[in-house]
């Protein structure tokens, strides 16, 4: 069964490709396609699959509106 997450928070860079810091400090490995406008401290949600202990395989990644 694989386990479909949604979270909140921003996307970085890193040498392992792009990551996701959530709101509680978590880091997330994204896979998939990323919109890379969705960088430079914006807050975004994503909503995937998890494919191990920190990694995401992403479905929809978008801004957060209020």
């Amino acid at each position: 069964m694989i386990e479909t997450i949604g979270l909140t928070g921003t996307i970085e860079t890193s040498q392992r490709g792009p990551m996701l810091k959530d709101t509680d400090g978590m880091w997330w490995r994204l896979i998939g396609e990323i919109d890379t406008t969705a960088k430079n401290d914006k807050l975004v949600r994503i909503v995937g699959r998890k494919r191990g202990a920190a990694v995401i395989e992403i479905d929809y990644l978008g801004p957060v509106t209020n």
